[in-house]
């Protein structure tokens, strides 16, 4: 599996993805799905995609996602052929959780299904940056 990220693309499972984003901000995150054998992954092929968002410091759960259904859903789409899945990030799961920080990270964790009993698990770390000033 292959992840696209601002540092360029990273296989899942080798590299930590880490990008950054500013609080309340929208951003977009893209990786292409595949197999063990790195083959690509189609939609059809694909049984659950679930996604958790939390806080590293905290492991507070952000903006609700906690194993939250992502197949085609809930700002995540896989398309139907190339395995490319597109997570559209909303403002809110970049909310600054500790106030008082310059900076935090957050930790997203995609599992995805495939085949009726074959599993992926990928995480990739969103560094936020607090715009508005350390009060």
């Amino acid at each position: 599996i292959v992840g696209d990220n601002a540092s360029g693309r990273e296989r899942w499972g080798r590299h930590m993805s880490v990008f950054s984003v500013n609080e309340r901000s929208s951003a977009q995150y893209t990786a292409t799905l595949k197999d063990a054998a790195e083959v690509i992954l189609p939609l059809a092929s694909i049984n659950t995609a679930t996604l958790t968002l939390t806080d590293v410091n905290t492991g507070a759960v952000i903006n609700g996602r906690d194993d939250q259904n992502v197949l085609n859903a809930n700002n995540v789409t896989i398309h139907a052929t190339s395995g490319l899945l597109t997570w559209a990030i909303q403002p809110a799961d970049n909310a600054i959780v500790t106030v008082g920080i310059e900076r935090e990270m957050h930790r997203a964790v995609f599992e995805i299904t495939y085949s009726t009993s074959q599993k992926v698990v990928h995480e990739i770390y969103l560094q936020v940056q607090n715009v508005t000033g350390v009060p």
